[in-house]
């Protein structure tokens, strides 16, 4: 599975290649040392017996400072030798480090770009937290893959393979005897790193779950608070968290009764070279000054030895990450441009139409659902248990708006209001008929034309934590003051903008939290009227305003009839009876259509709600 991650290697080359001959060139150099060592050691004795022999002589103070001179100059070589090991280690890490970090930004921009094109579905079953964990917790363990566990891969083979290779030249005997505990240390790596994989798997699951709490009950909090629920959502939080605890600290008790353990191993390794190695001595296989070297050939043996524990945990960290992520990745946006989109289109006009339209959210496409852990959780293919009996949210709906024409749709709560508008800037695609824009199937249309050319105020307002100015021109990011001024005037908005401290540059909080339910409305309102697009849908966007209020925002709507398609979804009669043509919707079908008039006259459906809003409006004033 990692292998599909070569692609972002090969795209920084230019920084990975010379960062791991880097390493290479470190390793001979810190190989360098040992070689110095022995000449030292060996050196040692004959020094001593040469200053006896001439000790007394003329030359005895000649020999004395050739000794001492060779001496430091066997220090300062490896001082040298360490030094310029060091630094390449620095080359190294500023070139691979550096490249793992651009491989962590493109991977995290890539996930950002694909859950953006992923659909409503997706969303409707995801937790967020979980995907904030992939796109942070999980991004950093994968960057630790290629970014340091190759890197150290690298040098600890290199490290190991000239190690072994001058080992072997010295004494197969003694290299055989170093090497013994290490089959041991591999079978024990071998059975730490599945349970590595299958512990790191479990945390970073129950880590999603904590994160969800978190974000929602912050999201909630009014709502906590209101219902005095803040011990019952601490003690949510803690079981969260105890179970991410218990998690983590089995992780850590896996990791932490390895490194007892290859530390026993490698201190026994030295051991062996020094018994076996002082017997081949004593036998003049080799001289002290190998034993000496040998010693410190196990030392540097022993940060690869360790690191390859270190590494086989990043990789497994890793593995279960990347997997977590592929299973993102891998979902194909059930919406989306296809072969039958018509690039040659560049300009919408404003006509809907709908043709014998049907919707079930069985129809969804398994890869636009949700990747629960276990997909058996949802039908197993991401569609409920049996679509066969998923009921019809619309049925057979067939209309036509012309452009520049006005439709308002009513009918009581879940008769697919929502659905249906919905359908337009394809958030969802029908089950079964067409739906048109001006005459084409609105599969054929460009997705991005087609969005760009709808201005959208949906039920549920969403505000970003910005100003309230930056909020209204999110419809329109080249947006002048005068166009974003022009906009608040047209919802009704401005006068509340005026009365605040900084005007436009108020910032409303996370979600718009600082602004009632009105402001909020009337604030997505001027963000849909700033595109100045073809059609404007609202979906019930004046639900949290008075009546006054509506009056006026209903008044500088009417200034777009006839210059753009409108279609108005709400519950109130006054915010449709202007409108040229009116739909009811009853249990997902148009129970009847027609004027305010011709409605009202029929004494159907629509009659009844106008009847009991009539009586409403004057028992308010009463």
């Amino acid at each position: 599975m990692l292998r599909r991650l070569n692609v972002y290697l090969w795209r920084y080359k230019h920084l990975m290649i010379p960062g791991l001959l880097c390493a290479l060139v470190s390793a001979g150099f810190t190989l360098l040392v040992p070689n110095i060592v022995r000449q030292a050691v060996d050196a040692v004795p004959r020094m001593v017996d040469l200053h006896a022999l001439y000790q007394g002589t003329p030359v005895s103070g000649f020999a004395h400072a050739q000794f001492t001179y060779t001496l430091v100059l066997g220090g300062a070589v490896i001082l040298s030798a360490s030094l310029l090991s060091g630094l390449f280690i620095f080359l190294m890490r500023r070139t691979v480090v550096v490249a793992s970090r651009h491989i962590e930004f493109d991977l995290r921009n890539v996930l950002y770009g694909h859950l953006q094109r992923l659909g409503r579905p997706f969303y409707s079953q995801t937790a967020t937290g979980d995907v904030m964990t992939r796109a942070t917790s999980d991004i950093e363990k994968v960057r630790r893959y290629v970014g340091p566990a190759l890197m150290y891969s690298v040098q600890a083979t290199a490290v190991t393979g000239l190690a072994l290779t001058v080992m072997l030249l010295i004494s197969p005997t003694l290299t055989f005897w170093a090497l013994t505990p290490m089959p041991l240390l591999a079978i024990s790596i071998f059975f730490v790193a599945r349970m590595i994989h299958t512990r790191t798997d479990r945390q970073q699951a129950q880590y999603s779950m904590l994160t969800s709490r978190v974000q929602e009950a912050l999201s909630g909090i009014r709502v906590v608070k209101a219902y005095v629920r803040e011990n019952h959502e601490a003690k949510r939080f803690e079981r969260e968290s105890v179970g991410y605890q218990h998690r983590a600290l089995d992780l850590a008790l896996v990791e932490t009764a390895f490194r007892p353990t290859m530390l026993v191993l490698i201190g026994a390794s030295t051991i062996l070279v020094v018994w076996v190695g002082g017997r081949l001595a004593i036998e003049g296989a080799i001289t002290l000054g190998n034993i000496a070297e040998y010693i410190i050939y196990v030392a540097i043996l022993t940060w690869p030895v360790a690191s390859l524990g270190f590494v086989i945990n990043m990789i497994q960290q890793a593995r279960a990450s990347w997997s977590r992520l592929v299973r993102i990745l891998d979902r194909t946006p059930a919406i989306r441009d296809g072969e039958q989109t018509d690039t040659g289109i560049d300009a919408v006009a404003g006509r809907i139409t709908f043709e014998g339209v049907g919707f079930h959210f069985a129809a969804l496409e398994p890869e636009d659902v949700l990747a629960l852990e276990d997909p058996g959780e949802i039908g197993g293919d991401g569609a409920p248990a049996n679509p066969a009996e998923a009921p019809w949210v619309l049925r057979d709906v067939s209309f036509d708006v012309p452009a520049g024409t006005t439709l308002g749709i009513v009918g009581r709560t879940g008769a697919g209001k929502t659905t249906l508008v919905e359908l337009i800037p394809r958030l969802l695609d029908a089950a079964e008929g067409r739906v048109l824009i001006d005459g084409r199937d609105v599969r054929t249309v460009p997705l991005d034309l087609l969005r760009r050319s709808i201005g959208y105020v949906p039920q549920e307002v969403f505000l970003f934590s910005d100003t309230i100015g930056h909020n209204i021109a999110f419809g329109k990011l080249d947006a002048t003051d005068a166009e974003i001024r022009q906009a608040a005037e047209e919802a009704d908005l401005l006068g509340n903008i005026e009365d605040f401290p900084e005007g436009f540059q108020t910032r409303v909080g996370e979600r718009g939290i600082t602004l009632s339910g009105g402001q909020k409305q009337r604030t997505a309102i001027a963000r849909a009227l700033i595109r100045r697009p073809p059609i404007l849908i609202f979906d019930d966007a004046l639900s949290a305003v008075d009546t006054q209020t509506e009056a006026r925002i209903l008044a500088n709507l009417r200034q777009q009839f006839g210059q753009r398609t409108v279609v108005v979804v709400s519950h109130r009669i006054s915010a449709v009876q202007d409108a040229d043509q009116i739909l009811v919707l009853d249990d997902g079908r148009i129970a009847e259509r027609g004027t305010h008039a011709d409605l009202v006259e029929h004494g159907g459906i629509y009659a009844e709600m106008h009847r009991k809003q009539l009586l409403e409006e004057a028992l308010a004033a009463a």
